[in-house]
């Protein structure tokens, strides 16, 4: 890693990137992760003027600044030397959506997710998920957590749906993915000979066990969850034949 910063070889990973902010003094908090470092810009011009916390998850695409030159327009056309200066900071357990642009001093406080697309200024305070351009609040994250509970059984549903649809067979349990919780048995061992394994990028994995461990399966097993798609796709199909 250490050619990185001899050569200016641009991050291939999310690690050769955290290790090149670190090196050119920029505070990044621990178990960040940028999921394309390819594709994402993060301004190092001003180390001093960026703090990016833990447990962030940075999308590909992302852009983050820390100056502004638009300060030229001015200049050739006021005849004055101006500048501006502001601190981004992002905070801990946020998550920034594909293609996203945070401007120079933008807050974002904890436990925020930016929608993807977005364009951030100024700021945005903990426990909410934001979108737009320029990003606006869209609810709170309690809202947003209600409503993804709700949806979950819904939407692992129509996975299984358009699966079979598309490969005339049903998805396996580790095909399924992190819907896995609605089905599993609260058995380390069941997970392992899923191949479901729980080291998640940006997360620890104790953490996610315990999570997974203090809470109960909706069905007996995976068979009982697909039949209830069977169930649920005999009804559709027998419903829309009325």
């Amino acid at each position: 890693m250490k050619q990185l910063i001899n050569w200016g070889m641009r991050p291939e990973t999310s690690d050769e990137l955290n290790y090149y902010l670190q090196k050119k003094d920029l505070k990044v908090g621990k178990k960040t992760f940028f999921f394309d470092a390819k594709s994402t810009f993060v301004d190092v011009q001003r180390p001093w003027m960026l703090e990016i916390g833990s447990y962030c998850k940075i999308a590909r695409g992302t852009i983050i600044l820390q100056h502004d030159y638009s300060r030229s327009v001015l200049r050739r056309y006021y005849g004055q030397i101006l500048c501006e200066a502001g601190k981004t900071v992002i905070g801990d357990n946020v998550f920034i959506g594909m293609n996203s642009i945070i401007l120079m001093g933008t807050h974002i406080g904890n436990n925020v997710i930016i929608g993807a697309g977005s364009v951030v200024k100024d700021n945005i305070p903990e426990n909410v998920v934001a979108a737009g351009n320029p990003a606006k609040i869209v609810c709170t994250l309690e809202e947003y957590y209600k409503k993804r509970v709700h949806e979950q059984l819904n939407e692992a549903f129509i996975c299984v749906k358009e699966y079979l649809k598309f490969y005339g067979k049903y998805p396996t349990v580790k095909e399924m993915g992190a819907f896995f919780h609605l089905y599993m048995k609260r058995d380390i061992s069941e997970l392992e000979r899923e191949g479901l394994f729980l080291d998640w990028h940006g997360d620890e994995k104790e953490e996610i066990l315990e999570s997974f461990m203090n809470t109960e399966p909706l069905f007996q097993d995976y068979s009982g969850f697909l039949k209830y798609c069977d169930e649920r796709i005999r009804n559709d199909t027998a419903n829309s034949g009325k």
